[in-house]
């Protein structure tokens, strides 16, 4: 693809040098980075689910069991007040445990008794006041709400024989909202209660809601490996309901003198994490690094690098994952030189060796075409080890042209040539469909 490689690979533990022409730079599209110093301050992007606020909720049982003879709630959903009557139960143990306390008037033991037990069968003690002033047994009692809530869930109806083992309502209360997020696992070594939170909702996209981390879940999901963070966040207005989703912010505490560098410079692999240093006069050094949290678009280096170190950001030719340093700086000298070609090299190669270079077939989409020169959007190359890329190709003396354009997906036959790189000895429409297949 144009590249005049001259690999030099050193003995220590940083890997192999590489020395590569501007032309080359340039045909590859390397771009570089700056390693810098400063503060970093840790940040995870992470989604949430609002949830009722476990500490509001209510579920209301008898403490005797009874018929409810009048229920004054309608649905789920419905809004109640504080000191509304949600219902009145009939109870023949509660109708004689007042008679008890009525009876006990004249011993002050026996109707304290009488009293606890009254209160022990969820009599409060405004109606057990109420009894001592009336001296009249009711044949029904009121149950209040005791704040402003929302009901959640409907057990009984009008009618219905309960127990105490029978959950007639559950309330609960939106004033106050649950915010369970989920974040990766990565950040968990520095997620504690207090962090700064921002949380935004689809339903009100301009907006922004501010919290803080109320909670560290104790355990990951067993599912998605994630920690859970439990916020808390004032609804006064209960413009927020359960269920809803939300994009979220967690801040973490700012450090400083963090050396970090762009994300894309960071090579990983099975080996670990490495960079390309930028060494000058073309000079590039493979340098294992260790990385910490990433924040945006930089990432954190806890060992390797320097502040003012240049690093390269950009370079397909870089992006191997799979491959160790010494393989990617193998797989560049194998590409070839940037050099103009002359068929004359042709000759001299078959000269020199006593046979003709080998043929090498490939497919791939036409980005530019000059003169001389075509640039292909090529699939994998087996045979040398490359894989889908961009890259450049001279066109040897008496390959057609006229007949393709920018766009077209042809298949070509290139050869190496003896002072480097690759040259096109014969191109035809692919027969394959898709930009970049091989055959």
């Amino acid at each position: 693809m144009g590249m005049d490689l001259v690999p030099v690979y050193d003995e220590g533990d940083d890997g192999a040098d590489v020395t590569i022409s501007p032309t080359v730079q340039q045909n590859l599209g390397v771009r570089l980075g700056i390693a810098t110093m400063g503060e970093f301050r840790q940040q995870a992007d992470a989604v949430g689910y609002t949830a009722w606020d476990q500490s509001t909720i209510q579920m209301l049982h008898p403490r005797a069991e009874g018929w409810l003879e009048q229920f004054n709630v309608a649905s789920v959903g419905d809004r109640v007040s504080a000191g509304q009557i949600l219902y009145q139960l009939f109870s023949p143990r509660l109708v004689s445990a007042q008679r008890e306390y009525l009876n006990a008037a004249g011993n002050a033991v026996l109707r304290k008794a009488a009293e606890d037990r009254l209160l022990a069968l969820g009599v409060t003690p405004a109606q057990v006041t109420e009894l001592a002033s009336s001296n009249e047994v009711s044949a029904q009692l009121a149950y209040r709400a005791e704040s402003d809530a929302v009901v959640s869930a409907i057990g009984a109806r009008e009618g219905s024989y309960v127990t105490p083992a029978d959950t007639i309502l559950t309330l609960a209360s939106l004033d106050r909202i649950w915010l369970d997020v989920e974040v990766p696992s990565t950040a968990m070594s520095w997620m504690e209660v207090g962090l700064p939170v921002t949380a935004e909702f689809p339903a009100y996209s301009a907006e922004q809601w501010q919290g803080q981390v109320a909670l560290v879940y104790p355990e990951l999901d067993p599912v998605t490996r994630s920690l859970r963070l439990r916020l808390e966040i004032d609804n006064p207005e209960h413009r927020l309901k359960p269920n809803m989703f939300a994009s979220v912010q967690v801040e973490g505490p700012t450090r400083h003198n963090v050396v970090s560098v762009p994300t894309e410079a960071v090579i990983r692999s099975g080996q670990g994490a490495r960079v390309l240093l930028a060494a000058g006069d073309g000079r590039f050094t493979v340098k294992p690094v260790r990385t910490g949290v990433t924040r945006g678009d930089r990432i954190e280096v806890l060992d390797g690098l320097s502040d003012g170190m240049q690093v390269v950001t950009s370079g397909q030719f870089l992006l191997d994952s799979e491959a160790n340093g010494e393989q990617a700086m193998a797989r560049l000298n194998a590409a070839g030189s940037d050099s103009d070609l002359d068929p004359e090299q042709v000759n001299d190669q078959q000269e020199d060796t006593g046979t003709a270079p080998a043929t090498l077939t490939g497919t791939g989409t036409i980005q530019s075409i000059s003169d001389n020169r075509v640039t292909l959007d090529h699939g994998p190359i087996p045979a040398l080890n490359w894989p889908s890329m961009v890259m450049g190709f001279q066109i040897m003396p008496g390959v057609d042209l006229s007949d393709v354009a920018e766009g077209d997906q042809i298949e070509f036959d290139f050869m190496p040539m003896s002072a480097g790189g690759y040259s096109i000895t014969a191109l035809r429409p692919a027969k394959t469909s898709g930009p970049g297949d091989t055959p």
